[in-house]
């Protein structure tokens, strides 16, 4: 008996561009009518997703956020894992000089970001956004890091985003870098990831890991696939998260995970049966 249902945002439950759809909204608000949790399992953190839901906080009551260091249970904060600002700081220095790449935090005490000047932050379309964050490396704040990101926006497409990450990763071996499937990496503690949080869940939910549903398409879903007993790649997932994945549904352009929770509302795990599992 599935007892909570776990779903990456972009490219996952959601298309490029979308909010969550109708569908997607009925199906959460009858799981959680039944008595099943429902959570996003994102990167992002809670302002930005509830967005996504269209302002429904009944599909935030049960939340993994920033790649599992925010957990939310029946809508309250419960849990918190900072990134550790020395970090934070070497890293910014190393990618300063680079156009089109600045590195971003996030905490309850507000935002930065540190990029290599004013011009170099404005011409990316989501750095520009929070210009008015900027600030030199020595000058990130020493209030606790909650959600951290490293950006290659316009004007660093000659740059191997990868080869730069391995840097940074040999430098600061007390950050992960993780991949959302795009050029940009999340930042998590070292050992950290969603399935960190699922984890967590786990214990204050009281679930088995074959009573959880998690739906994934890229690098930064991986663990959290790989501990839950019903793991599900979208057909737009990269080749890992299709390999470790017991099920396969269709793309997020189709509404997949929309149908897929649909499926699950109406009949439970039977709804498994309509999945394509893998042998």
């Amino acid at each position: 008996m599935v007892k909570l249902v776990l779903t990456d945002m972009d490219n996952t439950l959601l298309a490029p561009g979308r909010q969550a759809s109708d569908r997607a909204l009925s199906a959460i608000h009858a799981l959680v009518d039944q008595g099943v949790y429902f959570g996003p399992a994102s990167g992002r953190d809670y302002a930005s997703v509830l967005e996504s839901f269209r302002g429904d906080e009944a599909c935030m009551q049960t939340a993994l956020l920033s790649n599992g260091k925010k957990i939310y249970v029946g809508g309250v904060l419960t849990n918190q894992t900072a990134v550790d600002r020395d970090s934070m700081v070497l890293m910014a220095k190393i990618v300063h000089d680079l156009p089109g790449v600045y590195v971003s935090g996030r905490g309850d005490a507000g935002g930065f970001v540190c990029a290599r000047d004013m011009e170099s932050l404005m011409g990316t379309t989501w750095g520009g956004r929070r210009a008015s964050e900027l600030v030199d490396p020595d000058d990130i704040p020493t209030w606790p890091i909650i959600t951290a990101g490293l950006h290659f926006e316009e004007g660093s497409e000659g740059i191997d985003n990868n080869q730069w990450a391995d840097r940074i990763r040999a430098a600061c071996p007390k950050l992960d870098l993780l991949s959302p499937g795009s050029r940009m990496f999340d930042v998590v503690p070292h050992g950290w990831s969603k399935a960190s949080g699922v984890r967590v869940l786990q214990i204050l939910l009281a679930v088995n890991a074959d009573q959880i549903v998690a739906f994934g398409d890229s690098d930064n879903d991986l663990q959290m696939l790989k501990v839950s007993g019903h793991s599900v790649a979208v057909a737009n997932a990269n080749d890992a998260v299709r390999d470790v994945s017991v099920h396969h549904i269709g793309p997020c352009t189709d509404d997949a995970v929309g149908r897929a929770l649909e499926q699950l509302a109406e009949m439970g795990d039977a709804a498994f049966r309509l999945w394509d599992e893998k042998a």
